[in-house]
């Protein structure tokens, strides 16, 4: 792909607890090159940040690319103002690192960081299935279960960058177990507790006596329940159920909290959205209130590679902050991501 010089260009790192994401891309949501590498939970941040920077210069060159910006998406929470991640599934050694002046010292480039379901939130406003909405929420689904918030035409972060970290609301006083809260949101609605789900679900199906087709950990996983659920067993179905009611139900208190034009599913919803959407939308027609229900559109992500997309949407966030505080923005845009 050639490259257009007219456009502004940013590096772009995805980090997760399994793997990082890296990408090279424009202000039109094109990603000109990516790669990804494993993390290694026994390595200190440097080594694999080292390695991730010498992909993307030599990515660069490769391209004659000169990035403006350096975007990253990484699991939340995150302290806004250090830039400092708080917590990394998986990643025990990068909890209190100063990411954002890591990578600012080493690029030599205005370097922003946002956890990743507000990054999602922007690459969904910009180029996504929330492309031009006014209200819009993106809802993570993935290790963790957490909301970006974009309202009335801005992010919203709140005074410590960690509002819509909803994963942290109780919704049972039972249930499974996400951020250290039994019957939490992210119990119910991430892979974590999508399995636990499952596994307590297949030991009742077993002490009845009842036949089902989930395999026993470690293969028991997300994938394998929805699959199991499409194949007819009763207790995926069983599961998928309760995983509907449950995101059904977020979505009808996020809808009369927030009245939006759109929620858009993340991982587990865009993969299995075809299942998910239509219980979710019953639920809302009965559980919200009937002009914001009807005005809700429920939509799987838009976006090819979105964690790369979404890193790259953190990077042009901030070189519009830049414009705007010298005085050299070139658009007014009350929809682009400030």
């Amino acid at each position: 792909m050639v490259a257009d010089s007219r456009r502004r260009h940013a590096l772009a790192l995805d980090i997760g607890g399994t793997k990082i994401g890296l990408g090279i891309g424009d202000d039109l949501g094109v990603v000109h090159a990516a790669h990804q590498f494993p993390t290694d939970p026994t390595l200190a941040p440097e080594p694999l940040l080292g390695r991730a920077l010498d992909w993307l210069h030599a990515a660069c060159n490769d391209h004659g690319l000169i990035p403006e910006a350096v975007g990253v998406a990484a699991p939340g929470p995150l302290d806004r103002a250090s830039g400092r991640l708080l917590e990394v599934p998986n990643m025990l050694r990068w909890q209190g690192f100063a990411l954002r002046d890591y990578l600012a010292q080493a690029t030599a480039l205005p370097t922003a960081v946002q956890n990743d379901a507000n990054a999602a939130v922007l690459a969904e406003v910009l180029w996504g299935a929330a492309r031009g909405a006014d209200t819009a929420v993106f809802l993570t689904m993935s290790t963790g279960m957490g909301a970006g918030l974009w309202i009335e035409g801005r992010l919203i972060e709140g005074p410590c960058g960690l509002a819509g970290e909803i994963g942290h609301i109780r919704l049972t006083d039972e249930g499974p177990v996400g951020f250290g809260k039994r019957g939490s949101v992210e119990g119910y609605l991430s892979g974590p507790g999508l399995v636990q789900l499952a596994a307590a679900e297949a030991l009742a199906f077993h002490q009845r006596s009842a036949a089902t087709t989930l395999p026993d950990p470690p293969a028991l996983t997300p994938e394998a329940v929805f699959a199991a659920a499409r194949a007819g067993d009763a207790a995926a179905r069983a599961v998928v159920g309760t995983f509907t009611r449950m995101l059904g139900r977020l979505c009808a208190i996020l809808v009369d909290l927030l009245n939006p034009d759109v929620i858009v599913f993340g991982t587990i919803g865009t993969a299995h959205f075809d299942l998910l959407a239509p219980g979710v939308g019953e639920l809302l027609r009965v559980e919200a209130l009937p002009e914001s229900a009807a005005r809700v559109a429920l939509r799987p992500s838009g976006l090819a590679q979105r964690g790369i997309q979404s890193a790259l949407a953190v990077a042009l966030a901030a070189l519009d902050r830049g414009a705007r505080a010298t005085g050299t923005a070139k658009h007014t845009d009350r929809r682009r991501p400030r």
